[in-house]
């Protein structure tokens, strides 16, 4: 804690100096008065999935699934001129399984819980936006900033936080973040079946009781045209957490990295992500402490047609993350942890069944080159794959093999409705399916097992 107080303390600190020795930009004209707004969004969702690997393990399922989730919020903004801001989200989302052990969990009505709510202090000295409370955030592409409350899946991911926008230059700015997200949220009202577990790996009964805390500056630096770059350092806390029979290790490491998008003409671009951890792990149970130093890569070229029919698209792209010859949980030399941790950033927006092979999509230890494709037939109708094998970076859970199996996605986004009341009323809806042909990393020697992992969705959303 008071590592994370010295944090907020230099966040003000800086975010002051730049508001009181840059130079003030050209005076414009404000908006004045009280400006206030509202609004309801629904989400609907059917899932099936079947022949699923063990969460961090090499043993694969021949159970299948399938279940509906339903999300509804309710929202409301009021604005004071261009300078004072305040922001309330309300949740609620309840589940309906079938042939599932999670068959009486999260039954209607659930509970309503807040999503947001923050309050927004901008242009202080003319360089500095301060967003104060709970709120949504993601940094660049996502991949170590999306995602605040991982425990519950979709249902949320706001972080508890500090967030003050500092411009530095013309185009440049830097976010300065302060964070600390328990397990357990107890602004909600109602009686929920089944607790919400929100920061958990493992799950407690019922609770895990991992809190994480976290400082980031990550910095934006567009001065160079055609030439975005982004740098970054955060820091993240991982407190010790627990299953039903065991206590796990708490985590204290740092991540430092860059993102480079340089486009080189109107039709190829590309993205380079680096990043690397270091850091050290608790003992628990048994388990000596450890080092930590692991590490992150991506590269992707895209080349892109937009005055063409249909609106082609391509992406060619390697995501690497380190492995560890060792559990996440334990280990048996007590080296040094090479295994990567996902930081903010434990989704599934990459694909669903990828991060199911792990623990609360904990990403780690992978290999996957793969291509990415879209085109656009009619207006706002796109369909999308994503295809490539997956391998370990280390042939970890005693496993024979680094090959994973190769993972293909297919997904159609499309419009129902548009603008029903006025300006308002929009309804989408999207089909996803996913397969997995399973790699000799995977144990389908079971009675009733299959060679390929199946999931799909049917998804309809309501925005008014």
């Amino acid at each position: 804690m008071k590592k994370l107080l010295v944090g907020v303390t230099l966040a003000a600190m800086t975010a002051a100096v730049f508001a009181q020795t840059a130079a003030a930009p050209a005076v414009v004209e404000k908006k004045s008065g009280l400006d206030v707004d509202a609004g309801v969004d629904l989400r609907a969702r059917y899932e099936f999935k079947d022949n699923w690997m063990n969460k961090n393990s090499t043993a694969v399922s021949p159970a299948s699934e399938d279940y509906y989730r339903m999300r509804t919020r309710v929202w409301g903004k009021a604005t004071y001129g261009e300078d004072l801001g305040a922001f309330l989200r309300l949740g609620n989302e309840f589940r309906g399984y079938r042939n599932s052990p999670d068959n009486d969990k999260n039954k209607f009505p659930d509970e309503v819980f807040i999503d947001n709510l923050y309050f927004d202090f901008k242009n202080i000295g003319d360089r500095v936006d301060l967003r104060v409370g709970r709120q949504d955030i993601k940094e660049g592409a996502g991949r170590v900033i999306s995602d605040g409350t991982p425990g519950d899946g979709s249902r949320s991911a706001y972080f508890n936080a500090i967030l003050a926008k500092v411009k530095m230059l013309e185009k440049s700015d830097v976010d300065l973040m302060a964070t600390y997200n328990p397990y357990e949220d107890e602004l909600t009202m109602g009686n929920p079946h089944d607790v919400w577990d929100l920061t958990k790996i493992r799950s407690g009964s019922p609770y895990s009781k991992m809190d994480e805390k976290g400082l980031m500056a990550y910095a934006h630096y567009n001065e160079i045209e055609d030439f975005p770059m982004e740098f970054y350092w955060i820091w993240k806390q991982e407190t010790r957490f627990f299953d039903k029979t065991k206590r796990y290790p708490g985590r204290d490491f740092s991540t430092v990295g860059t993102r480079l998008s340089p486009k080189f003409t109107d039709k190829l671009s590309g993205e380079l992500e680096a990043a690397a951890q270091f850091g050290n792990v608790d003992s628990a149970d048994g388990m000596q402490g450890r080092d930590i130093f692991a590490y992150m890569g991506y590269a992707g070229l895209t080349y892109s047609e937009k005055e063409v029919v249909c609106k082609p698209k391509l992406t060619g792209a390697l995501l690497y993350l380190s492995g560890d010859k060792d559990s996440y949980y334990k280990t048996k030399d007590g080296s040094t942890d090479s295994g990567w941790n996902p930081v903010f950033n434990r989704t599934d927006t990459l694909n669903q069944i990828g991060a199911n092979m792990y623990d609360q999509f904990r990403w780690s230890n992978l290999i996957y080159p793969h291509l990415e494709a879209s085109v656009e037939p009619y207006t706002k109708n796109i369909v999308k794959i994503q295809t490539g094998p997956m391998f370990a970076a280390e042939k970890d859970n005693n496993a024979t093999s680094d090959y994973r199996g190769y993972f293909t996605q297919l997904r159609y986004d499309f419009p129902l409705l548009s603008k029903i009341f006025g300006k308002r009323g929009d309804v989408t809806g999207a089909v996803v399916g996913e397969a997995l042909f399973l790699g000799d990393y995977y144990n389908t020697g079971t009675k009733g097992v299959s060679d390929t992992a199946t999931w799909l969705r049917f998804e309809l959303n309501a925005k008014f």
